[in-house]
C-alpha cells in the first residue's frame, strides 16, 4: 500500500525582489500626507477638457 502520510507542503519560494533596509534617517513610522486638493475640486475643468472626438 501507499504511504498513507499527508504531503508536506512543497518549499516555499525564495523572494524575486531585492528587499533592502531604510535609508539612514528616514522615519519608520511616516505620517499620512494630508490631502492637498478638496475632493471634486476639478471635476467641471476634467469635464471640459474632453477632446473633441468625445
Amino acid at each position: 500500500m501507499p504511504d498513507t502520510e499527508p504531503a508536506s507542503p512543497p518549499p516555499r519560494r525564495r523572494r524575486r525582489r531585492v528587499t533592502t533596509p531604510p535609508p539612514p534617517g528616514s522615519d519608520p513610522t511616516p505620517v499620512e500626507e494630508p490631502d492637498q486638493h478638496p475632493e471634486g475640486e476639478n471635476d467641471a475643468r476634467l469635464r471640459d477638457d474632453k477632446p473633441p472626438h468625445y
